[in-house]
């Protein structure tokens, strides 16, 4: 095996240096784009998982065809899945919220509308073994599609009051999809 000796330091600190950027950097873009995620909802004619399994194959095949034009000396077959594999999931993770990263950041109007809701305890997942402790189910008007919502009862105690039976939301719209920015509980006539 060859180990690789930096003779500069200096050259050897601003290779750390640039890594750590370049990894803290697609660090915080998935905890950005996670983050828009929980409010953004889709149209449903976006092909989100299709697009994500996509864009894994081709970060999957790229690492695993140059392994495999180059034929390292006693690897097996399995190396080259392993390569491949490795490729697929880094290419998924960096690709699942794109198309809510996409119609956070293209240009779009903003809306108010009172929508139906529904109130779950517990709410969403927020982590592998956590959940917020209440959901709030809201229906979105441009795209007739529901989301839930992260909350807990403080705030539904303080911003909701017996008889409002509706959420005025107010989103950010545009061919994509809504990004929830705002709501708040409100009373309406029943039809």
């Amino acid at each position: 095996m060859v180990y690789y000796s930096f003779e500069n330091k200096a050259r050897k600190y601003i290779f750390v240096l640039g890594l750590f950027v370049v990894l803290g950097g697609g660090f915080s873009y998935l905890l950005w784009a996670s983050h828009i995620g929980m409010r953004m909802v889709l149209m449903k004619s976006i092909p989100d998982w299709l697009t994500s399994i996509t864009v894994g194959c081709i970060f999957g095949l790229i690492p695993a065809g140059r392994v495999a034009w180059f034929r390292p000396v006693g690897k097996t077959s399995g190396y080259i899945f392993q390569v491949f594999f490795g490729g697929f999931c880094l290419g998924l993770v960096l690709s699942l919220n794109i198309y809510d990263v996409w119609s956070y950041l293209s240009p779009g109007k903003i809306v108010h509308y009172d929508s139906e809701y529904e109130i779950t305890f517990p709410g969403p997942a927020v982590a592998r073994f956590s959940h917020c402790e209440a959901g709030l189910w809201i229906k979105d008007a441009p795209t007739r599609n529901w989301i839930q919502l992260c909350t807990n009862k403080k705030a539904l105690a303080s911003g909701r009051k017996p008889g409002m039976n509706a959420v005025r939301v107010t989103a950010r719209t545009n061919h994509l999809g809504s990004y929830i920015v705002d709501y708040q509980f409100v009373y309406t006539k029943n039809k």
